[in-house]
Order: C-alpha cells, then structure tokens, then sequence
C-alpha cells in the first residue's frame, strides 16, 4: 500500500494537479458553477408544466384534486414557464461559449468585455448558421456544447494573439478619449480577423461534412459518450475518482473534464422529455443529476449512510466527526468527515469509500436501463437533499424509494469496516485517557 501510495503521489498526483489548473477545465467548471442558478429555475420551471400524471386515468380522490390543479396550472402559465426554460436550459451552449470567454480573459489578466462577447458572437457564427444559411437553434442546447467549447477556445486564443502582438492595432490620440473607445479600437482588426475565421470555418466544415460544426463534432463524440453511458462506463469513473479521492486526489479531477458530457446527455433527456418522451424512455442514464443524486449520496463515496452510523459511535471522535458532519451532509458536502475521520488514506475505510458510490451506480444504471425506475431530466441542484432531489429529478416516486434502499445499502457496505475503525479508535482514547 505504501509503495502504491508513493507512485500515486510521484507520477499521478502531479499530472491530476496539472489537469485540474488547465485553464479550459477550470473555465469550463466556473461557467457552469455560475450558472446553476439558472440551471435550477430552468429545471423546476419545466416541473411545473409537465405533471407527473394524467388526472383523466386516475380515480376520483384528492390525488386527481391534485393532479388536475397541477394540469390547469400547467396549462395557465405554460407561456411564460415555457419561456423560462427555453431561455436557461436550451441555451446552454451559447452561455457556455460566453463563460468561457471571460473567464478566460480573466486567466489573462485582459481587462474588458470584449473578449467575452467575442467569443459568444464566434459561437453564433461557427454553431448557429444552418446549410441553407439560414439562422438555426438546434445547437443552442446541449447538442452543441461540444462545438461550443472548442468554438469559443479557438477564438479567444486567436484573439489574444493577435491582441498581444497588436496586430493592426489603432491608437487614438488624445487625453479625452474614454478608456473603453480605446480598446474597442485597438481590437477592430483583431476582433475583424477573427470573425473572418470563424465565417471561414463555418463555411468549410458545412461545404465538406454537410452539417454545422457542433453537428459535426457531437458525431465524432458520440462513441465516446455511447461508451461512457453505460453500466460499465459508470463503474469505471466511479472507481476511478474513490481511488484518487482516497488517495487525496479531488473528485474535480475526473469530474471536471466529465462535467460536458453529463450536462449533454441531460439537455438531450429535457428536450426529449418536453417532446412528450416518457421518463422511462429517455435517450441517456447518466447525466449529473444522476452521477449528484444516485451516485454521490451525501457527496462522493455515498457517504450520508455513514455519517448516520457515525452519530451511533461509541467512540468519542467518531461520534463528534457524525455530529459535525451530518447537517452539511444532507446537502452533498461531506469534507468534514472525509478529513475529519479522517477517509483518505485510511487503509481500513478504503473499500466502503471506494465501492458504496460504485454499488449506488451500478444499482441505479441498471434499475433505470430496464425501465423501472425514471430516467432523470431535470438539475435539482447537486447539493439538493438526495431523495427529494431524486423525486424532482424524475418525478418518479420510485426514485426516492430507490435512494432511501441505497442509503440503507451503504450503511450495511459502511458497518463492519467502521466497527473495526471504531474499535481502533476506542484503544486509542483508552491509551490517551491513561
């Protein structure tokens, strides 16, 4: 153990550490951390106009009461409601482009806004111009969130070149000239090259492929997503982030480059759902309520089961790590217990840590994949309260049934291994108190 620990820290550790600082990974979560605000009133917004059941199958009693309130309350607001949803999760990929643009330029230090809205426009230029010229939103969502990162990349890089070498750079002369007319001038050229480019890209990718870039790009990444959608593309990533969280390695790692992925499949899942698909029926499993809600029960290594056996502990420490730890719990924050017991490179915790949130996965995959439980269309929010999460995500009461069996689950993966922690820790107190 101590020598895999040693190869970890010396070979992986570093590499991990460098890929989580890489300017695109860390633009890319700030952009979607900023926006799950909207992600979240985007996402209740199409609750509300999508009841969970037909009032007209249902038995007279309060449940259809309730359901045909729901109905004609769905039906009352459906326009504005509607619009509320449209304008938050439908338009992920354009958001995303403008994100990643400022963060970006705040990497660089670039003052303005410029940049930021230069990589939106780019965005509209190379993902929204459909081959008939025509203006198309097929790829504002998360079909084209693809298209949108390497978009967005391709023109804030050329812009900053271009910038930095003041290429074609206009000087206004004079002390009474604002700040801002200033900078606008002196990126006229650059920001005019790097539209020309962009018109230029659009322009061949829908001349040879005949298809918009983001259409182009989502076809060459589906094997990779076919292949990550999967029981045991789940089982993999979840081992493979408990492995490097126990070794102290950020689930961001992992997490961080998956995070497109995961909001693709689920912009694909709302779209469908809105279309009329049912829940069951949906086009993808994995999304990141699935991963923040079926996955990282209490956050990741499912550890809500066992701050709830550690309220019961006899020894002192581990019951007052439970204590401090169970309020931030219910919302998916687990670090007071993962360094407060502490998880990480504790020899005797480590296969509840690693396997409790892969057992979830796997659960929860294949109880989906066979249509008995709902497939998740809506963000609740990743640190929402599991089963109320899972209710809201689904809007399948079996959901919640299913992650209250999981959390019993993980308690029974958690038990005998922290009874022997337990027993560690209650020699160790006796030792002090001497």
């Amino acid at each position: 153990m101590n020598k895999l620990s040693a190869m970890l820290e010396r070979y992986v550790a570093p590499m991990a550490n460098k890929l989580a600082r890489q300017k695109y990974v860390q633009a890319i979560q700030s952009t979607f951390l900023t926006m799950i605000p909207f992600l979240t009133v985007g996402s209740f917004a199409l609750i509300l106009i999508s009841p969970a059941m037909d009032f007209h199958e249902m038995d007279p009693g309060i449940m259809r009461t309730f359901m045909e309130g729901w109905q004609w309350f769905a039906d009352f607001a459906y326009g504005p409601l509607n619009a509320i949803n449209y304008a938050t999760m439908s338009c992920l990929a354009l958001y995303l482009a403008f994100g990643m643009g400022f963060f970006l330029s705040k990497h660089h230090g670039m003052k303005g806004y410029l940049p930021t809205v230069l990589c939106g426009i780019s965005f509209i230029v190379v993902n929204a111009i459909a081959p008939d010229g025509s203006f198309t939103t097929d790829y504002l969502g998360g079909t084209g969130l693809f298209g949108s990162m390497i978009t967005a990349g391709i023109a804030f890089e050329l812009y900053r070149f271009l910038y930095d070498h003041k290429v074609g750079r206009i000087e206004l002369q004079g002390g009474n000239v604002p700040p801002a007319l200033t900078e606008s001038f002196a990126s006229l050229v650059p920001v005019v090259i790097v539209l020309a480019v962009m018109g230029l890209m659009s322009t061949a990718v829908i001349t040879f492929a005949g298809v918009p870039f983001p259409g182009l790009i989502g076809a060459l990444l589906e094997p990779v997503v076919s292949m990550i959608d999967n029981v045991f593309g789940v089982m993999i990533l979840s081992l493979l982030v408990m492995v490097l969280w126990w070794f102290g390695i950020h689930d961001s790692v992992i997490t961080g480059p998956l995070t497109p992925f995961l909001y693709h499949n689920l912009s694909v899942n709302m779209t469908a759902y809105a279309a009329g698909t049912a829940a069951i029926a949906l086009p993808y499993v994995l999304t990141e309520p699935f991963w923040w809600t079926f996955m990282a029960i209490g956050g990741s290594g499912a550890t809500f089961g066992l701050a709830l056996l550690l309220l019961r502990s006899k020894s002192k420490h581990l019951k007052t790590v439970g204590k401090l730890g169970i309020i931030p719990a219910f919302f998916n924050i687990n670090e007071p217990i993962i360094f407060g017991m502490p998880l990480m490179l504790n020899p005797t915790m480590m296969f509840p840590f690693v396997f409790a949130m892969t057992a979830n996965g796997v659960i929860s995959y294949l109880l989906m994949d066979i249509g008995l439980v709902a497939r998740t269309f809506v963000y609740p929010s990743w640190n929402m309260f599991c089963p109320i999460g899972a209710l809201l995500a689904t809007l399948d009461i079996k959901a919640v049934l299913l992650v209250i069996g999981l959390i019993i689950m993980d308690m029974i993966i958690y038990y005998p291994f922290l009874k022997v922690y337990e027993k560690q820790k209650l020699q160790e107190e006796a030792e002090v108190a001497k």
